[in-house]
């Protein structure tokens, strides 16, 4: 390449994300492990309780967007829990991922091959834009500025941002980074935040699970063991 050709940062960014990706050990994930069992339930318990809430339920007339869906596992279950597929829009870099979110998802549900920093939707085209583990996997300061503007753009007034992901370090995986709340609010600045701790300490929840399911329930609901952010973002009202 020239010394003097310009690199684009996205995808720059995209290529490393594919890579940290392929690396990752998916074998943790499984229905077979307690722990993942644990918090696939904590997760849905704190997501319908969250939609209560802030009343959207019933889901069946909301456009949902969730930002690097992966495998499609979070659409499947705003289908369970009533959203209609084909008001359901996913976004990833990942073409293998999206070939599993394929065979798992109706055919009606949108399934886009691309950057949550530059989404293909018009503003205010949705109700709730969800990101889950997205922010952190992202090590760019200036990209996930963008991703966060771009989540906003397309949030209809009034609308949603579901936000769930780390808010420590992973001393084993250096292809993620926590995300305090300052930053959290920084890069979502005007709006609302309620979030609070969740998801028991990984390695704790595996070995604790398959051991005492009242005691790990117990122990992630004491917020200095829990390893993630989980919540609502919401534009106050007014504001572009």
């Amino acid at each position: 390449m020239d010394r003097h050709e310009s690199v684009d940062p996205l995808a720059t960014e995209a290529a490393r994300l594919e890579h940290a990706y392929a690396r990752r050990n998916r074998s943790k994930y499984v229905w077979t492990s307690h722990g993942h069992e644990f918090a696939l339930q904590e997760r849905e318990r704190n997501t319908l309780a969250l939609l209560r809430r802030y009343r959207v339920i019933p889901l069946g007339d909301k456009r949902i967007l969730e930002v690097g869906c992966g495998s499609g596992d979070w659409l499947v279950q705003f289908i369970r829990w009533g959203a209609s597929p084909d008001r359901i829009t996913g976004i990833d870099l990942r073409d293998d991922a999206l070939a599993r979110a394929r065979a798992a998802l109706p055919q009606s549900v949108r399934l886009e091959h691309g950057n949550a920093a530059a989404l293909p939707f018009d503003a205010a085209s949705f109700d709730i834009v969800l990101q889950s583990t997205v922010f952190t996997s992202v090590l760019d300061p200036d990209i996930r500025q963008r991703i966060a503007a771009e989540m906003l753009r397309v949030l209809q007034p009034g609308g949603l941002i579901i936000w769930y992901d780390f808010l420590v370090d992973n001393p084993k995986n250096p292809d993620v980074r926590g995300m305090r709340k300052n930053e959290i609010r920084t890069l979502f600045s005007g709006c609302r935040f309620d979030l609070q701790r969740v998801t028991l300490l990984p390695p704790l929840v595996r070995w604790l699970a398959p051991r005492s399911w009242l005691l790990t329930y117990a122990l992630s609901h004491v917020p200095v063991f829990c390893t993630h952010y989980f919540g609502a973002i919401t534009r106050f009202m007014g504001r572009a």
